[in-house]
């Protein structure tokens, strides 16, 4: 077992095998901040924090018929004793949670995570009636100051799906534009549907845009970075001068909505064909705006 499902077992676990899913979430995100390690990560949603990855594991369990899956809470079925699992440093900051956090109402939970950590409340549909003004202004403060206007890159290796959509949501990307040939992935939450619905969630556009990306089969062979420099030069040679209207698409949508991102799977940009793409997006005459890579 992922020992990240052991620590959220493990909290369900203590807190009687049965909890509220909304505040199951508030718990575990304090958790993982005790621990200063974060085996999850958690996004704005609508009632404040919330880890797509933590609820997928839950789904996981429920398959196998470990987990009830109620309308408004979980429910722990398997008799394994995940707290004796897991380490003694992770079992008493649990227990510390637990004594400081577990008898709190979820009103008073769920505003005790908005007021100490306001970015988590952006998008909450109860920050009105739990916070006071002062308290909803440090939500409306809780973004780092707005990047500058243009395109953006991104990959998702090495980041689950919820560290990604963060880094999308701190730099304030309106759109992302998905630019693998293929959107599908192996790794949770990198495929076409389930991206599309997690950037819906956290008000994000979502356009899959295959045109502009390379074949699976000429990215086979990519053993040095000579490799991919070669690839790189017969995409700019034959993809780039066939797909301007897209490339002009894309453009037009930094003019409407101001911050643009196009994603593909490799961290460093030099290793991605969207290193090619954007420096032909921002050449193009319309294009008004900086090019970032994040």
């Amino acid at each position: 077992m992922y020992y990240r499902r052991r620590l959220l077992f493990a909290l369900l676990q203590a807190l009687g095998g049965r909890a509220e899913k909304m505040r199951l979430h508030k718990l575990l995100m304090l958790y993982m901040v005790q621990r200063g390690e974060s085996a999850y990560h958690f996004v704005p949603y609508r009632f404040g924090a919330f880890s797509f990855q933590a609820n997928t594991d839950l789904v996981a369990w429920t398959t196998r018929g470990l987990m009830a899956n109620h309308e408004k809470e979980w429910e722990l079925l398997d008799s394994e004793d995940h707290l004796a699992a897991l380490k003694p440093t992770d079992r008493a900051i649990l227990r510390h949670l637990l004594d400081s956090h577990g008898a709190l109402d979820r009103d008073a939970l769920v505003r005790d995570t908005y007021v100490r950590y306001p970015y988590t409340a952006l998008r909450s549909e109860m920050a009105g009636r739990l916070l006071n003004a002062q308290e909803r202004e440090a939500v409306q403060q809780a973004l780092p100051p707005a990047g500058p206007v243009g395109l953006y890159t991104i990959g998702y290796e090495g980041l689950d799906l919820d560290a990604f959509l963060n880094k999308l949501i701190r730099a304030r990307i309106a759109v992302l534009c998905d630019v693998r040939r293929n959107a599908y992935s192996m790794k949770y939450g990198f495929s076409k549907k389930q991206l599309q619905n997690a950037c819906e969630a956290v008000g994000i556009r979502y356009e899959h845009l295959p045109d502009v990306g390379i074949a699976s089969d000429e990215r086979q062979e990519l053993n040095t970075q000579a490799d991919r420099d070669a690839l790189f030069a017969r995409y700019a040679q034959r993809t780039l001068p066939t797909t301007v209207p897209v490339q002009e698409h894309i453009a037009q949508l930094v003019a409407q909505h101001g911050r643009v991102a196009i994603m593909c799977f490799e961290h460093e940009v030099g290793c991605c064909h969207r290193n090619a793409l954007s420096k032909s997006i921002v050449v193009l005459p319309d294009f008004k705006g900086q090019l970032v890579h994040l």
